[in-house]
């Protein structure tokens, strides 16, 4: 791949608007990062799953430490809520070295998972809106340096192990299962939920990227350029994503996931 300038430019610019929907979305970002990679620049799905997960690595860690100065997040929850997502990635890596998956069934699983979560996202938005969930704004009225989260940890570690797993399974963060977990489970308000998530997407890919650097597949080239933008859109959409309502974007989000899960699926027969 010749990378002139028009190229460059626009990798970067898609790195922004792709970090910007991770951040305020709590996930999806991983999603369109690997989509694109394997749909339109022909990557393949191994190499396109470990570049996502460096890239991840800077757009979450910005999100992080823009939500820990927001109050949004802290250390102590989004470290205790990444061992387990780390416990799961673990369990993917040595799964995987023992039973190799080839490309072909990646993408058919990873269609599948983005087009359930896209459902599960709509269908969580009506049942918000059926019942009078109020999201649209971000309301700074919760301690979390007080928050009681040990009697709901059991019935999330399950989905923390399970998240950790699609994370290095997929390249895909975690983030569109850490999200809902947090919000319905342990009842953190959406605002808070995107933001505890993109603290443990930044945990687990920091993982395994270290990882990866040594057994992965990661294409710098691409991953730096749209890890550039990443981040700009990172700090852009932390900035935002308190002052707007979610529901549009969620929407928007889980239309798009559905279209690129079908195509990934699709994709396959028509290359065969």
């Amino acid at each position: 791949m010749e990378y002139t300038w028009e190229i460059i430019i626009f990798l970067i610019l898609l790195g922004v608007l792709f970090g910007a929907i991770n951040t305020m979305a709590g996930g999806g970002g991983g999603v369109l990062y690997v989509s694109f990679m394997v749909l339109f620049l022909g990557l393949a799905f191994d190499e396109a799953r470990d570049t996502s997960i460096f890239i991840l690595m800077f757009a979450s860690g910005v999100a992080f430490f823009t939500y820990l100065k927001q109050g949004r997040t802290n250390l102590k929850l989004s470290l205790i809520f990444s061992i387990f997502a780390i416990l799961g990635s673990t369990l993917c890596w040595i799964f995987l070295i023992f039973f190799p998956i080839n490309n072909e069934l990646l993408r058919v699983i990873f269609g599948l998972i983005v087009i359930i979560t896209a459902i599960n996202m709509i269908y969580k938005t009506y049942i918000d809106k059926r019942n009078g969930v109020c999201s649209e704004k971000f309301d700074n009225c919760l301690n979390l340096k007080n928050y009681d989260y040990k009697k709901d940890l059991k019935s999330g570690i399950p989905f923390f192990i399970a998240a950790g797993i699609i994370s290095r399974l997929l390249g895909i963060g975690g983030g569109i299962i850490y999200g809902p977990s947090l919000h319905i489970i342990f009842g953190f308000p959406i605002h808070y939920a995107t933001a505890i998530s993109n603290s443990i997407v930044f945990f687990t890919c920091l993982f395994n990227t270290v990882l990866l650097i040594f057994y992965g597949k990661i294409n710098y080239s691409i991953g730096i350029l749209l890890a550039i933008g990443s981040v700009v859109g990172a700090i852009l959409g932390a900035k935002i994503s308190n002052k707007m309502p979610t529901v549009s974007l969620q929407i928007f989000v889980a239309l798009l996931l559905t279209f690129l899960g079908i195509n990934m699926i699709f994709s396959i027969f028509a290359t065969a």
